[in-house]
């Protein structure tokens, strides 16, 4: 699904941060290497989820955790420069969430991503109650 053109669509991202370019994220052949991409799309989603709330363990003791990744690495880049990470909700399972995200550099989408994240508490899945099921509603990308 990250072949998806869809995700490669600016205007469908409600959720963005950025990621600074480094110098050691090239590849011997002066390209932003794939597991430096991997660290960009790491970035947006844990912004994603801190400003949802999933990061820090809540006094419940429930957390998200990231489950899967399924990354299209789609144009090469290079350094300098920012990365902007655009992020949504592609599914809201019982006690998952996958969400869609996209890494853009200098205009272009140089990768696309979706990524579980489960709810739990303890070790055991946690629901997706209704309020925090509407929170991530706000976010759910156009067309999904």
């Amino acid at each position: 699904m990250s072949r998806d053109k869809r995700l490669q669509d600016r205007s469908i991202y409600l959720h963005w941060c950025t990621d600074t370019v480094r110098f050691s994220d090239q590849d011997a052949a002066g390209h932003i290497n794939n597991v430096a991409i991997c660290a960009y799309l790491e970035t947006a989603r844990l912004t994603f989820m801190r400003d949802m709330g999933m990061m820090a363990r809540g006094e419940d003791g429930v957390r998200g955790i990231s489950a899967g990744m399924t990354v299209s690495f789609l144009a090469e880049s290079h350094w300098p420069g920012q990365v902007e990470l655009g992020t949504g909700v592609l599914k809201i399972g019982t006690s998952s969430i996958t969400v869609g995200s996209a890494a853009f550099k200098d205009g272009l989408c140089i990768a696309a991503a979706e990524m579980t994240v489960v709810r739990l508490k303890g070790t055991a899945p946690h629901p997706i109650d209704m309020p925090f099921r509407e929170a991530l509603e706000k976010y759910r990308l156009k067309g999904f």
